[in-house]
């Protein structure tokens, strides 16, 4: 019987090749090279596999050892790089989504539905913003994702920052940067619009409450608040100021260091505005005013401000628009109105306005005023109006308007002149016009919950505004009368005590506030 020994040609495994007969039926030979190591198949056919580098390991496809490969003790995150709004697909488990400093428009980043893409409970996904790139927003559709003390919804990730998103249930996110450079210190800040000058003013906001104003502009608005509604951009580097008088609307860069130079004027001006708005994706501004077309709506990059004005919409409003706002997906727009139906939605994408929804099948009781709002989920829209019961909210879906939710037991006691849903979408907040009462009530999907106790100290004057801060974790609120701007602390037991007010208040009745993260 032979032996293996006397089956095989001479030869060095050093430095040598040679063949190997197949036994066992095989056919012709496997060929033997330096430094490799020979595995058989468990049939008959035999393969040298390459050592490749130092400390490679085997690699099996299943079935065979095919190669050597790197040891998997390093976590590799592949790139997928993206300049443009984006939806996670389920090949993006475990990837790392990359905003290259290249692309100098501002951007959306969208986890989708659980029942739309069922990733596995545990993926991990990294949002990765290049050093000196355009930071990009994180947003979720109807499923949650959560980041902080319990905030949910959209998150920015700044500059040369990473999000690291991990889903922990079927419907569920949890998010944390990985690395921060500045961001935490910088906080989140106030501002309000004020009916004398300078018009618009800025704090810094913590939890301690307001900070020393920041610089006035060094272009104040031309004119002051009537019923107007600023904005900050999703990312939270730009603030659009409405106005009485031409140019009618003001947009100034935002950063930590408060307002720049303000931006040039859109090519096309609209009338006397009420409100403004950006988009989720941060690439448009809504204004709205009192004339025909009532809406306009432009292009907006943090690089050359306004852009080209998109086409009015084929059905224009009935009436003033008095507020605007943007579905948290960017895919539709809401105006409230100072005419039947009072409330009106049009779908919205990069090409402008679609054909509008049809009307609510309840109209609100009256005309509305510069506060429309829909939940961070994107599931509700709430609109406040002169007339009994003074806040009217639907659900909301790419259908348009669902029967309206029944009224909340205890109604604001006039006018709701400020909407607005927390940051978690779980408590929705009314002020009221004609008194010093700010009204809030647990939201869920069955609609309005019993009211929050009123806050043991109010404000004096006229509500005209609210808004909570991003955190969730403070409610604020624009009266007519001197501080102007106040402030509570917020959580699911309701306020806190008032914090004091601001060391620099505003003069002149405050029409809204608006919270933004500092990039």
């Amino acid at each position: 019987m032979a032996t293996l020994s006397s089956l095989l040609p001479p030869l060095s495994l050093a430095t040598a090749s040679g063949t190997l007969p197949v036994a066992n039926g095989g056919t012709g030979a496997a060929t033997l090279t330096a430094n490799a190591v020979l595995i058989g198949n468990g049939t008959s056919a035999v393969t040298a596999v390459a050592p490749g580098t130092t400390g490679n390991i085997l690699t099996s496809n299943g079935s065979a050892w095919v190669s050597s490969a790197a040891a998997g003790g390093a976590v590799s995150f592949t790139q997928n790089s993206r300049s443009a709004d984006y939806t996670l697909v389920l090949g993006d488990a475990g990837k790392q989504i990359f905003h290259p400093a290249s692309d100098t428009a501002t951007r959306t980043y969208t986890i989708p539905a659980n029942s739309s893409v069922a990733f596995p409970i545990g993926t991990v996904v990294l949002f990765t913003v290049d050093d000196a790139g355009v930071p990009v927003t994180v947003a979720i559709t109807s499923d949650t994702l959560v980041f902080g003390s319990n905030t949910t919804g959209p998150i920015i990730v700044p500059s040369n920052n990473t999000l690291m998103c991990i889903k922990v249930t079927a419907t569920k996110w949890m998010a944390n940067y990985l690395y921060q450079r500045d961001f935490a210190y910088k906080g989140e800040v106030v501002a309000t619009i004020c009916g004398e000058t300078p018009f618009v003013l800025a704090y810094p906001w913590s939890s301690s409450g307001f900070g020393v104003k920041f610089a006035n502009p060094t272009t104040l608005p031309t004119n002051g608040a009537s019923e107007h509604k600023l904005a900050f951009s999703p990312s939270g580097d730009a603030i659009a100021v409405p106005s009485n008088s031409t140019p009618f609307i003001f947009a100034y860069p935002w950063s930590g260091s408060g307002f720049g130079t303000k931006f040039s004027n859109p090519a096309t001006l609209p009338s006397a505005a009420f409100g403004a708005a950006f988009s989720p994706a941060g690439d448009a501004i809504a204004v709205s005013h009192t004339d025909s077309p009532y809406i306009n709506v432009y292009s907006w990059s943090i690089s050359t401000g306004f852009g080209a004005k998109f086409a009015n919409p084929a059905t224009l409003p009935s009436g003033t628009s008095e507020g605007v706002a943007f579905s948290p997906s960017g895919d539709a727009i809401a105006l409230a109105l100072d005419a039947s139906p009072f409330i009106s939605v049009y779908p919205w994408s990069n090409n402008g306005f679609g054909t509008k929804y049809a009307d609510p099948a309840t109209l609100p009781a009256n005309f509305a005023l510069s506060n429309v709002a829909f939940s961070p989920a994107g599931n509700a829209v709430a609109v406040g109006h002169f007339g009994s019961p003074y806040i009217t909210a639907y659900p909301w879906s790419a259908a348009g308007f669902g029967t309206k939710y029944a009224d909340p037991a205890t109604l604001p006691g006039n006018t709701a002149k400020g909407i607005a849903f927390s940051p978690a979408g779980d408590a929705i907040a009314a002020v009221r016009g004609n008194n010093s009462e700010i009204y809030v009530y647990p939201w869920s999907s069955s609609g309005f919950g019993a009211k929050y106790a009123f806050p043991a100290t109010s404000f004096s004057g006229n509500g005209e505004g609210v808004s909570f801060s991003l955190s969730g974790s403070a409610i604020a609120v624009a009266a007519t009368s001197s501080p102007g701007v106040h402030a509570w602390p917020w959580s699911s037991s309701g306020f806190g005590s008032k914090y004091s007010n601001p060391a620099t208040s505003p003069t002149g009745t405050c029409k809204s506030v608006a919270f933004t993260l500092v990039p």
